[in-house]
C-alpha cells in the first residue's frame, strides 16, 4: 500500500486546561511505524525534514553534510575514493530496509537492494560502479530473495515487525510505549496526577505520512513529541548549552586547525584533511538509535530514548550476506579499509558543518561571507578523537554550531600580545 493513502487510527487524551497530550492509545501497526524510526539513518531523517516548514534549522548539520554530498559533482568528484562512495552516501542503504518494506508505511522511501557481480569473478556488490579485485566494473546484475538477504526474517503480518506482541498500545507524551491493559493505563494516569478520565478530553486522529513525518521531527526539538506533533504546540526550544565531552578512552583519530573568533570564542572553521571529514560523513550512516546512543548524554533525544527502552521492541536480525567494500580501490586488499575521501587532499569544515575541498576561492570566499578579517581569529591545532567525534556527533543533533558546541572545552586562551 502507498505512503500517502495509509492512515492510523489514534485515541489521544488530551489536558485541555494544560494543551497537553497525556497518552495515546495506538495499535499495532503505527507503534511498528514509530518504532522503525530509530532504524532510519541520519541522513535519510534529515531528507525527511528537509522542507519541513516547522523545522527548517533542525538538524541543519546533517542537512548541510547531505548537501556537501550533493554537490560532489561540482566541487568533490575528484577527491572521493572511488565513484561508488558518493552513491554509497547519496542512496543511504541500512540493514534494516527489508524489514521496513514490511510494514504499512515505510518513511525510507527505499527500493529494493540491487546485488552486482563481476562478470568473471566470484563476490558482489550494491553498487554498480564498484570495482572488482581485477580492476572491472561489478556490473552484472543478480536477483537474491529477501529471505537469503537476512539470517531470519523478523516478525510477521500478524504480530508486527518491530513490536514483539500483538496487542494494542499506551504511548505516552515522552513516547513511553508499552502493552495496552488497564493496570498500566491507571499508573500512567496516576504518575501524571490524574485520578481518571474525567479531566481529560478523548480525540479520534488519523495519522498520515505527514503527521509520522511531523512525530519525528519532533523527536529533535521537544520533550512532549506527541503534544508537539499534534496540538501543534510550540516545540520547547533546548537549552543550547556546552556539552561536556563523554568519559572514555582517547583513540586519536587525525588533527585539525580550527580557526576562533576572538570575539565570541565562536569557531568559524577547521581546516583538516580526509580522515576528518570521513568522520564527518560517517555521522550520515549511522540509524538513529546509534547516533542516539553514541551522544551518551540523557538530556539529549529523550524521545528516542525513550522509544529504544521501549519494552515492547523485537530484537532484529542482521544481514546474513557479506558484500565487497565499494571504498575498496581495484588492486587493494578488502581487508585495508580507506575512507569516502582522499587521504591526501585538504578540506574546510564550517561550523555547520558544510565541507568544501581547500581552494584559494574557498578560503577567501568564506572568510567575505562571514565578513571577518584574518587579524580577528585565532587559531589552534586540535587532536582530534573517538572523544571529539562524538562531541560533534551530539552538538549536531541539537544545534547548527556543531564545531563550537563540540570542541570549545578544548580551547586554551591565549594570551594578549603585549602592545
Amino acid at each position: 500500500m502507498g505512503n500517502s493513502s495509509v492512515k492510523f487510527r489514534l485515541k489521544l487524551h488530551i489536558d485541555e486546561n494544560r494543551n497537553k497530550v497525556v497518552l495515546a492509545e495506538a495499535e499495532q501497526d503505527f507503534v511498528d511505524v514509530l518504532l522503525s524510526l530509530l532504524t532510519l539513518p541520519m541522513g535519510n531523517v534529515a531528507r525527511l525534514l528537509e522542507n519541513h516548514k516547522t523545522f527548517p534549522g533542525v538538524l541543519q548539520c546533517y542537512k548541510n553534510l547531505n548537501k556537501s554530498v550533493a554537490d560532489m559533482d561540482r566541487s568533490l568528484q575528484n577527491y572521493v575514493e572511488t565513484e561508488a562512495c558518493k552513491t554509497m552516501l547519496m542512496d543511504l542503504r541500512s540493514t534494516k530496509d527489508i524489514h521496513r518494506r514490511r510494514l504499512k508505511m515505510d518513511m525510507s522511501y527505499t527500493y529494493p537492494t540491487k546485488f552486482f557481480m563481476c562478470p568473471t569473478h566470484t563476490g558482489y556488490s550494491n553498487f554498480n560502479s564498484t570495482r572488482c579485485r581485477c580492476g572491472d566494473l561489478m556490473t552484472s546484475q543478480i536477483l537474491v530473495p529477501e529471505e537469503e538477504q537476512v539470517k531470519e526474517v523478523i516478525g510477521n503480518n500478524e504480530d508486527g515487525v518491530f513490536v514483539n506482541c500483538r496487542s494494542s498500545f499506551i504511548i505516552t507524551d515522552e513516547l513511553k510505549v508499552t502493552s495496552n491493559s488497564i493496570g498500566v493505563l491507571m499508573k500512567v494516569l496516576n504518575d501524571q496526577g490524574y485520578a481518571g478520565f474525567s479531566d481529560l478530553k478523548e480525540t479520534l486522529i488519523d495519522v498520515g505520512f505527514e503527521e509520522v513525518r511531523t512525530l519525528l521531527g519532533c523527536l529533535f526539538t521537544s520533550e512532549a513529541a506527541l503534544t508537539c506533533a499534534f496540538l501543534k504546540k510550540t516545540c520547547m526550544t533546548r537549552n543550547l548549552r556546552m556539552l561536556y565531552p563523554p568519559t572514555m578512552k582517547n583513540v586519536k583519530v587525525c588533527s585539525v586547525e580550527v580557526y576562533v573568533r576572538k570575539l565570541d570564542g565562536k569557531i568559524l572553521y577547521a581546516e583538516c584533511n580526509g580522515d576528518f571529514v570521513d568522520s564527518l560523513l560517517s555521522f550520515l550512516v549511522h540509524p538513529l538509535e546509534l547516533a542516539s546512543a553514541l551522544s551518551n548524554d540523557n538530556t539529549v533525544l529523550r524521545c528516542v530514548r525513550n522509544l529504544i527502552r521501549s519494552p515492547c521492541r523485537r530484537a532484529a536480525s542482521i544481514v546474513s550476506l557479506d558484500p565487497n567494500n565499494p571504498k575498496i580501490k581495484s588492486g587493494t586488499s578488502s581487508g585495508c579499509g580507506t575512507g569516502f575521501m582522499k587521504k591526501n587532499t585538504k578540506f574546510i569544515v564550517s561550523n555547520d558543518l558544510t565541507i568544501t575541498p581547500m581552494t584559494t576561492s574557498s578560503t577567501t570566499g568564506l572568510l567575505k561571507k562571514l565578513q571577518v578579517d584574518i587579524s580577528d581569529l585565532d587559531s589552534y591545532q586540535i587532536s582530534i578523537s573517538k572523544v571529539e567525534l562524538i562531541s560533534i556527533l551530539r552538538a549536531s543533533l541539537i544545534s547548527s554550531s556543531a564545531l563550537t558546541k563540540g570542541l570549545s572545552n578544548l580551547l586554551v586562551k591565549k594570551p594578549k600580545e603585549e602592545a
